[in-house]
């Protein structure tokens, strides 16, 4: 189907307009309250903090030295912030280690220098100028993912078709909390940077880009993977487009350019942290692919993929329609495969506290791809128009009720939360019950 890039940007500003409203209500939620009288930043938990340390650490403090940030940010809660502190073992270069990949620093950075400019004396990188504007630079982003998965769907249905599958998908899963209020956690970034990389492959599958095309393919591989490292899984297909579309020395010298640059930065990290150039920094972490939770990744109570959204279960059986004589088809079943096993086998599958199962973030591409093809295909239909109308409008409906409750503590975050739990906290907190009557553990 013939796709008019230029026509797509008309459906930029529904977009825009969605993720605004989202990111008000979020800026608007108590629990930020950064100009509150308890001035908490709305950058909270240990895995936010370390992704973020990167940028205070290297443009403020002009060193990789994490101990004082984590004991003066305020950014975690005393709880994990005094344990950490007192934790024994530190690098061979005397630091205290950060584990998590500097891609999502690399990627704000451009935010972060800019709050930088004429930013006071003694600004330690935590006021709320640096956090407000980084967290914007990350729903800009969010936007321009969705742009693209939007784009890329558009390659095979018409526009409106593609602009549906990707709003209802994001409605109804677990990026749209991602994408908003844990903005600091890898996986809004990860889901950009995927659609960005899928559409340059596309777009050179197609024997349409040029020098610059396999360029911005090597960068968006190599942000991907220094964002999250498992998600180099995600290289199945740009691999194919290396293999059957690669042909120019000048091609292959950009490629590798625009690969080296954030590899090389996340090395040259690690070895001055750790004192060594490449190493494993989940220390005391694994995979145990002897005993995988292949089963519970995805139908647990305990944050199951399909259980918490249930329409990508139903995306993801149209996406198994679609997938039939496409290259990138079978080379993106291939990646869910991997990141399905690789999920399933880590030591804490059901991924901490997590809203739904966040490892998922660029399957959901996959589930708006199957509910595209299932929207396309009702068309002629009526009655199953009306059907699919009904589950994604009560799918949408469900989600934005468990995101409520999930943001007001009113549902665990690191137990099993079934169906009967959700509802009875969903019916308390219609007639005003206090989540402090009815929730028996700590949030």
């Amino acid at each position: 189907m013939k796709f008019d890039p230029f026509r797509s940007l008309k459906t930029a500003w529904a977009l825009g307009v969605l993720c605004l409203f989202v990111t008000t209500g979020g800026v608007i939620w108590k629990a930020w309250d950064m100009y509150g009288p308890l001035h908490k930043p709305m950058l909270q938990g240990w895995d936010d903090s370390f992704y973020y340390y990167w940028l205070p650490a290297v443009v403020i403090n002009h060193n990789l030295d994490f101990a004082p940030l984590l004991a003066h940010s305020g950014t975690g809660a005393a709880w994990t912030r005094v344990p950490g502190l007192d934790q024994p073992p530190h690098t061979s270069m005397g630091l205290f280690p950060n584990k998590y990949p500097l891609g999502w620093a690399l990627g704000s950075l451009p935010f972060f220098l800019a709050a930088n400019i004429h930013a006071p004396k003694g600004s330690t990188g935590f006021e709320p100028r640096y956090l407000m504007t980084v967290c914007l630079g990350q729903m800009l982003y969010a936007a321009l993912g969705l742009w693209l998965a939007i784009k890329i769907i558009a390659r095979y249905f018409p526009l409106l078709t593609a602009f549906f599958a990707v709003a209802i998908g994001w409605l109804a899963s677990p990026l749209i909390y991602y994408q908003s209020v844990r903005i600091w956690l890898s996986h809004s970034q990860v889901f950009v940077l995927a659609m960005a990389l899928f559409w340059v492959a596309l777009n050179l599958w197609d024997n349409k880009g040029r020098y610059l095309s396999w360029a911005a393919l090597g960068f968006f591989a190599a942000m991907l993977v220094v964002t999250r490292n498992l998600s180099a899984v995600y290289l199945v297909f740009p691999a194919l487009v290396i293999v059957c579309r690669l042909r120019s020395p000048i091609a292959a010298v950009a490629l590798l350019g625009g690969f080296l640059g954030p590899v090389f930065l996340q090395l040259l990290a690690w070895k001055l942290i750790y004192g060594s150039w490449i190493l494993y920094t989940y220390t005391g972490e694994r995979f145990d692919f002897g005993h995988m939770h292949l089963w519970q990744i995805f139908f647990s109570p305990f944050h199951g993929w399909f259980y918490w959204h249930p329409l990508l279960l139903v995306g993801m059986m149209g996406f198994v329609f679609w997938i039939p004589q496409r290259a990138e088809g079978w080379a993106w079943t291939a990646s869910f495969a991997a990141i399905a096993i690789l999920n399933a086998a880590w030591w804490c599958w059901w991924l901490g506290s997590s809203f739904g199962n966040r490892g998922f973030e660029v399957p959901t591409f996959f589930a708006m791809m199957g509910l595209a093809l299932l929207i396309h295909r009702s068309q002629p239909f009526p009655v199953w128009r009306g059907m699919l109308a009904t589950i994604c409008g009560l799918a949408i409906i469900w989600n934005l009720l468990l995101f409520t409750m999930y943001l007001g503590h009113r549902i665990e975050r690191q137990s099993p939360v079934t169906y009967s739990t959700a509802a009875r906290a969903m019916v308390n907190f219609a007639f005003g019950i206090p989540a402090s009557e009815y929730r028996t553990s700590a949030p």
